[in-house]
């Protein structure tokens, strides 16, 4: 299979599963706002949030060391398999007990408390799964990844569903995600095992210390990551209460959805330009300022429909109760766009080894956060903890950006954007000419109109399609460097 048709299956199945994630947990969001109320959903995105945290930080940013240097020297797949999986479980056992610790400190009702300390259970086969994710995409076997996901949440929301129609409350629904995690590391395991076959079950106490003090930086990025985008749900939920945190999350979990397209593309591209980077720098950066182009014209529409359409949004997917999340919605739907490129850009810095780069970004626009939402909360209540978001993310790009463009790849955001605003201009005025038509029949030709509109503007020009198929078609044929050709493994090119 040649390296585009293998990158648009690839994408496809994280699509897939990218899209059954958070589709089966905003079915999940609906039901248990209409059952458990304002409040309830704010109680569910506390713990939620608090899980993101201590999950991310007792993975140590496996995910991405594992598949970069998987995909350079597959036949160390195995070792990483057994020595990955030792040190995960050992973080998770130890984040678990700190997630309890945490939840018992921080004086949340019973129930809340309760659920937290149910769901930090979740964190070991969590960890577990992604170790075994993390190198079937190194295989570019994403369908291997895809299958498990899809499958618990699956019985998530399934679950979920039955246990919220039985009239059980927050805590039983935590115990059902419990079980979809253990699921989900059963079902990777045994596609893990089709990837590499039956691993050496050696434990190399070297080489685990050598995963320990390369990844974290890795595990740093995981962290500052998980951290920006659930500190502002944790200071909102303790500054001002869960009714606010219900309103919060109404809005994020309808911006939180589109993310997929970003997440899907990129999961199948990291693969790519790690190998890009080896063997053609030009290539890797065509690869990546392409992907950016392609990225800001998908969600450029999306952000001005949603912002026009977000009172028609929350009145279709919540009740009338949650219509003050309109407000927020049309401020969070912005952080799409600057978040499409930051993913793009963080995965360039990652396949380049350039990653304590992408970490100091990350750690200034998580402070710049963290300020933010104290500064402006207070005021402000749960727009303020929009305001905030979207202002750290352009924080975020700008730094990123300032070092790539000096150091990598030259990135022209006039050329990028010019084209698709104008489009996008042009489908915002039909929305608002059109806005007392259905809603689905709305959403539909205006997607149309931004499409139509685009062509004639000439955004894909022969040239830009003819230079892509080049590069995917040599890229396969491009020998694929070692670690120093000898199997041993460098340090020094981390």
């Amino acid at each position: 299979m040649n390296t585009v048709k293998r990158l648009i299956k690839n994408t496809g199945a994280v699509l897939l599963a990218q899209v059954a994630e958070p589709a089966c947990s905003f079915i999940l969001v609906l039901f248990i706002a209409r059952s458990l109320g304002v409040s309830g959903l704010g109680k569910f995105s506390i713990v939620i949030s608090l899980y993101f945290i201590f999950q991310t930080i007792s993975s140590l940013g496996f995910s991405h060391l594992i598949t970069r240097e998987v995909a350079r020297d597959r036949s160390r797949a195995g070792k990483y398999l057994i020595n990955a999986s030792l040190i995960g479980f050992f973080f998770s056992v130890l984040m678990a007990g700190a997630m309890c610790l945490t939840g018992y400190l921080l004086n949340y009702s019973a129930d809340t408390a309760l659920s937290i300390y149910v769901l930090s259970f979740s964190l070991i086969p969590g960890a577990l799964a992604l170790v075994c994710q993390s190198i079937c995409t190194a295989f570019e076997k994403l369908e291997y990844v895809s299958i498990p996901l899809i499958m618990g949440n699956l019985f998530k929301v399934l679950l979920g569903l039955l246990i919220l129609f039985k009239g059980y409350g927050l805590v039983e629904l935590m115990a059902v995600i419990l079980g979809s995690h253990f699921l989900t590391m059963f079902m990777s395991s045994y596609f893990v095992l089709r990837c590499i076959g039956k691993p050496l079950f050696r434990i190399d106490f070297g080489f685990c210390k050598w995963i320990v003090e390369t990844t974290p930086t890795f595990a740093l990025i995981f962290i500052f990551a998980t951290i920006y985008w659930n500190v502002d749900i944790l200071m909102l939920s303790k500054i001002k209460g869960p009714t606010e945190v219900g309103f919060y999350s109404a809005a994020y979990k309808l911006m939180n959805v589109w993310k997929i397209i970003p997440v899907g593309y990129l999961m199948a591209l990291q693969p790519l330009i790690s190998r890009l980077f080896e063997s053609s720098v030009e290539k890797f950066k065509i690869a990546c300022t392409k992907s950016i182009k392609y990225l800001f014209i998908v969600m450029l529409p999306i952000a001005v429909g949603s912002t026009l359409l977000s009172k028609d949004l929350v009145l279709l997917f919540f009740r009338e109760s949650f219509l003050a999340s309109a407000n927020a919605l049309s401020i969070l739907i912005w952080a799409l766009v600057p978040y499409a490129i930051n993913m793009t850009l963080s995965h360039a810095l990652i396949a380049s080894n350039n990653q304590k780069t992408n970490l100091r970004s990350l750690l200034i626009s998580t402070m710049s956060n963290v300020a933010l939402n104290l500064l402006l909360i207070p005021k402000f209540s749960f727009l303020g903890a929009a305001m905030a978001t979207l202002a750290s993310i352009c924080i975020f790009l700008g730094l990123q950006y300032s070092f790539v463009s000096k150091n990598l790849f030259n990135l022209n955001f006039f050329q990028i954007a010019g084209k698709p605003v104008v489009s996008a201009s042009l489908m915002a005025i039909v929305i608002l000419l059109f806005r007392q038509i259905n809603l689905f029949l709305l959403i539909f030709i205006s997607a149309l109109t931004y499409v139509v509109f685009l062509l004639p503007l000439k955004t894909f020009s022969q040239t830009d399609i003819r230079l892509l198929r080049r590069i995917w078609e040599k890229e396969e044929g491009l020998a694929i460097l070692q670690s120093q050709g000898t199997g041993v493994h460098n340090p020094s090119k981390q």
